[in-house]
């Protein structure tokens, strides 16, 4: 057999069979480039350091401490890390790093010396640096906070490209510092906004609360909440977490009363209790649970039974009343009989 195709379209088909081929393979190269980004994983340990009030100093004091950073990728990486103050978002909870270290009340990474400043860890090695904290003489009291991040450097680490392939967070990873400087420190917190849904048929009964924190620290209140019915008694208590809020800063909670049922006005007494001195912010709120279509169904079953209950009554009154009637006139005619009978025997005979 014999085939008459023209020299170049064979040409042509051969071509484009190639440019298919390499186009299928572009993407899988493409992926697998991202997926090698993606395995460039830092572990920092820990991931806090401080917020339970333990790291403190005086002014004019110096302290260290040691944190680590682990590399949980599948190659070696070489990381530096350095000392840099951050931001908290509007939420109250989001640290953002700033590019450069700002002078203000509330700085700390200026007085930080991250020793050593760079590591070359093959996969899974851990890193351990200590961490110098010189405390001005004229350190104001009270909170100052920093962070210390560790992140890949070198010819073989792009972090444009990591950016772009959206995980750059764990590219640069770090140890969030609280330090407090002792000396006197105004605590002052508020509770706002505290309030259950107003009015609900059955539980769960959503809550939320605010609490500004005006003091020259952060604070994690501890927090109770107590549940009071209609009668003033106290039938259920909830514990909140505790949640670090910063200075200056206000930090939203939310949850739920578990409770399904429920009938009237209930009081909820939110309390937390937070500082060194024991204060104590108290807030109060009212709410309803009435189960409205339980109650309906319960009075038109109520008023169906009654209705059903006064109509049998009725039938039976008027069956009562009838076979009465029917009853009175058989007396009736019988009386009649009788009286028929007797004027017949006293008739006299010829």
């Amino acid at each position: 057999m014999k085939f008459n195709l023209p020299i170049k379209k064979i040409t042509s088909a051969v071509l484009l069979g190639i440019a298919i081929l390499f186009a299928k393979q572009l993407p899988l190269a493409q992926a697998q480039t991202a997926e090698e980004i993606e395995s460039l994983t830092l572990v920092a340990l820990p991931p806090r350091a401080g917020e339970d009030g333990t790291l403190r100093a005086e002014p004019g004091e110096t302290i260290q401490t040691n944190i680590r950073v682990r590399n949980n990728s599948n190659r070696t990486l070489t990381l530096r890390s350095f000392a840099q103050d951050f931001i908290v978002k509007e939420d109250g909870t989001t640290p953002i790093p700033v590019q450069e270290t700002v002078t203000n009340r509330w700085s700390l990474a200026q007085w930080m010396v991250v020793t050593p400043n760079q590591h070359t860890l093959a996969s899974k090695e851990i890193a351990e640096m200590t961490i110098v904290i010189e405390v001005p003489e004229d350190a104001m009291p009270g909170g100052h906070y920093a962070m210390v991040l560790h992140e890949p450097v070198g010819d073989d680490f792009d972090f444009e490209a990591t950016e772009q392939s959206g995980s750059a967070i764990s590219q640069r990873i770090g140890t969030l510092f609280y330090l407090t400087v002792e000396g006197l420190i105004n605590e002052e917190a508020y509770i706002r906004e505290f309030s259950f849904k107003k009015f609900q048929e059955f539980g769960p009964v959503p809550y939320s609360f605010m609490i500004r924190n005006q003091s020259d620290t952060h604070i994690k209140p501890a927090m109770g909440m107590d549940i009071f019915n209609m009668f003033g008694q106290k039938i259920e208590s909830i514990k909140v977490d505790g949640k670090n809020i910063f200075p200056l800063n206000t930090r939203e909670f939310a949850g739920k009363w578990d409770r399904i049922w429920g009938f009237g006005l209930y009081t909820a007494k939110l309390t937390a209790a937070y500082g060194e001195t024991g204060q104590v912010a108290v807030a109060t709120t009212n709410f309803w649970i009435v189960p409205v279509r339980i109650i309906l169904s319960i009075i038109f079953g109520t008023l169906l039974i009654t209705a059903i209950v006064l109509a049998v009554k009725r039938h039976a009154d008027f069956k009562y009343q009838t076979e009465q009637q029917k009853v009175e006139e058989l007396q009736s005619k019988l009386q009649q009989y009788e009286d028929n009978n007797n004027e017949s025997d006293e008739e006299p005979q010829a």
